[in-house]
């Protein structure tokens, strides 16, 4: 007698078989000084009045004012690093390696949280000299806030094609890419660091996912702009400015006059 069909029905009620998941508690410590730049609310407000044609009125810039505008900051006021910076580290960090692929890795590892809250000893505010992208290579002044012995915990799944080892190795070579500004990566020195220790203890990985579940200070569009039309002119001006704030720091290879890098405020 022929074989009977399998109906669509049978195969339809196959189980799924799921992905297991796990995950590692990490500590990192810096093993250079890290720097920071955000985009600040006021930042961003300036840009849209500037490239919408209304009037900015230049107000005097107080480097304090500056420096504290551009800490990475959470909900709750803790000093932070994305998550996404470790995580885009170690999708570098892994290009070296034959048997790691970055568009298998993407989905594979998951730094867990939405911010990544810093311990530091010390924060100081720094004024750079730097220059900006185009042509034109305009030097312009910097004020930034760098901070001293910091260190950080964090919970980073990883599914089952994945070994503990690898992780924790390819969090270890993703501190040679760094985070943060001047950091290896955009040919600079900061932002460095080394895995320190596993977390093993359950009350602590619950600590460290309690202390990364507050969000980053998120950037919100102001009322005056909600009904304002943005012409794709605007949008890339506004995208250029962006750019050219983003990337001063990697085109001035070579250009780190810092005449006065790490003086404290009086």
């Amino acid at each position: 007698m022929p074989a009977k069909k399998t109906s669509k029905t049978a195969e339809s009620s196959q189980p799924i078989t799921r992905l297991q998941e796990f995950f590692v508690g990490l500590e990192i410590a810096g093993t250079s000084d890290l720097i920071q730049s955000a985009f600040s609310q006021k930042t961003i407000e300036e840009m849209l009045r500037k490239h919408m044609g209304f009037a900015v009125h230049k107000e005097p810039k107080k480097p304090r004012d500056l420096i504290e505008r551009a800490i990475i900051r959470n909900v709750e006021g803790a000093v932070c690093i994305p998550p996404m910076a470790i995580k885009k580290a170690m999708l570098t960090a892994s290009l070296p390696i034959k048997s790691l692929k970055k568009t298998q890795l993407r989905p594979q590892l998951r730094v867990e949280g939405n911010s990544l809250p810093i311990t530091y000893d010390e924060m100081i505010p720094r004024m750079d000299m730097v220059r900006l992208a185009g042509v034109s290579r305009t030097p312009d002044v910097r004020f930034r806030p760098m901070f001293t012995g910091w260190k950080a915990r964090m919970i980073i799944s990883f599914d089952e094609s994945l070994q503990i080892e690898t992780v924790i190795d390819l969090l270890n070579r993703a501190g040679k890419v760094g985070v943060g500004e001047w950091r290896p990566e955009r040919d600079g020195t900061f932002g460095t660091y080394k895995v320190v220790r596993n977390i093993k203890d359950e009350k602590e990985l619950e600590e460290v996912r309690t202390i990364c579940g507050p969000a980053l200070e998120p950037i919100r569009i102001p009322e005056w702009a909600m009904d304002q039309a943005l012409s794709p002119d605007i949008m890339k001006k506004i995208a250029a400015s962006e750019e050219i704030h983003g990337q001063e720091d990697a085109d001035k290879k070579g250009d780190q006059t810092d005449t006065t890098a790490d003086r404290k405020s009086a």
